[in-house]
């Protein structure tokens, strides 16, 4: 049986009307920085403008960097390098090739000795 032809004889067809034109501001975000499907902005997003690190607090940054496990573990170099008045800590391992260049602005967000660790609900001793 049919029922497209049947079904298309029986409706009461309207004619279209067209739609009415509305006039309204897209909102958008107030910055023009990309965001991910959840709204985040890429990368974090909170990262601040700060000013440079001082001498000291570089080579407590680098310092913090020799400390960490995987780096002892490995034998990994960290290293300072200037570039452009661009202040980088470099990572290399016992050949010399790079494994990493963290920036200066990226140094600013390494967790500091002093603040206690936090989610570490086993220990290796226990």
């Amino acid at each position: 049986m049919n029922i497209k032809g049947l079904l298309g004889n029986m409706l009461p067809t309207s004619p279209l009307r067209p739609a009415e034109k509305t006039e309204r501001a897209i909102k958008s975000d107030s910055s023009s920085a990309d965001r991910d499907a959840n709204g985040q902005q890429a990368g974090g997003g909170e990262q601040q403008q700060r000013e440079p690190m001082t001498d000291e607090q570089l080579q407590k940054a680098l310092e913090h960097l020799r400390n960490l496990p995987g780096v002892k573990d490995h034998n990994w170099t960290v290293e300072l390098s200037v570039n452009e008045a661009k202040r980088f800590a470099i990572v290399k391992d016992l050949n010399g090739n790079v494994i990493r260049r963290i920036p200066e602005a990226d140094l600013w967000t390494l967790p500091s000795a002093t603040e206690p660790s936090k989610g570490q609900l086993l220990k290796k001793t226990a």
